[in-house]
C-alpha cells in the first residue's frame, strides 16, 4: 500500500505541475491579450481623432466649394450682362 501511495502522490505532483504550468501559459497569453488590446484601443482612439479631423477639413473644403460656385455663377452673370450691354451698345453704332 505504501508504493501504491507514493505513486499516487507521483501522479498528483506531476498533474499539479502540469496546472501550473498551463496556468502560466494562460496567464502569458492574457497579459499578451491585454496588451494587443491596449494597442488596438489605441490605434481606434488614434482613427477615430483623425477621421474627426477629415470630417472638419471635409466641411471645410465643401464650404470652399460652394463659395467657389458662388463666386463662379456670380462671374458667369456679370459675364452675361457685360455681353448684353456690348450687344446692345452694337446695336447703337449701327
Amino acid at each position: 500500500m505504501a508504493g501504491t501511495g507514493i505513486g499516487n502522490l507521483d501522479l498528483l505532483e506531476e498533474k499539479i505541475t502540469k496546472a501550473a504550468e498551463h496556468i502560466a501559459r494562460l496567464r502569458e497569453e492574457k497579459f499578451a491579450l491585454e496588451r494587443s488590446n491596449k494597442e488596438l484601443k489605441e490605434k481606434f482612439d488614434s482613427l477615430y481623432i483623425k477621421n474627426e479631423e477629415l470630417k472638419k477639413e471635409l466641411g471645410s473644403v465643401r464650404s470652399e466649394k460652394l463659395r467657389t460656385a458662388d463666386f463662379d455663377k456670380t462671374r458667369e452673370e456679370i459675364k452675361g450682362r457685360i455681353e448684353e450691354m456690348l450687344a446692345k451698345l452694337d446695336q447703337l453704332e449701327v
